[in-house]
């Protein structure tokens, strides 16, 4: 089980190493992993919107960031720790951000770095490829009832 809270100040560092954990070998693949470059990016998330922050027996693992549209969600930043991965907490928060969309008829967008292994997890999920580069995968999951 977990529980969630909006990201406070306090979790700016941890949000940093928790993409770099997450995401590291898929960004340097993609991009070449450029320690300044990432933290600049990271700053700008951080300015634009908090994430959301996933605890475990109130130790942060996770975060995830679902903003609101005119016409659909968007689901982001979603990273967990090694260690918690496999353990359902994704598809768990996977169910309740699909349940925030189906009371909200809207559709979820999102997209991931290619060569990230969540793109499995979404697919089981119901979202499907809208569009890919050399860089991301761009992915939908229609509402259920339309």
């Amino acid at each position: 089980m977990y529980e969630i809270r909006k990201a406070e100040n306090s979790d700016y560092e941890f949000l940093f190493e928790l993409k770099k954990s997450a995401e590291f070998e898929p960004i340097k693949a993609v991009f070449g992993w450029d320690e300044s470059v990432q933290r600049e990016i990271h700053h700008n998330e951080w300015e634009e919107e908090k994430p959301t922050i996933i605890e475990v027996d109130g130790v942060a693992v996770g975060s995830y960031l679902v903003q609101c549209h005119f016409e659909h969600l968007y689901f982001g930043r979603f990273f967990l720790l090694p260690e918690h991965q496999g353990k359902g907490i994704g598809s768990q928060v996977l169910k309740a951000v699909i349940e925030l969309a189906e009371q909200k008829s809207l559709p979820i967008k999102l997209c991931y770095l290619q060569g990230n292994r969540v793109g499995q997890l979404y697919k089981r999920f119901g979202f499907e490829v809208t569009g890919q580069d050399e860089q991301f995968v761009h992915m939908l999951k229609l509402r259920l009832y339309q």
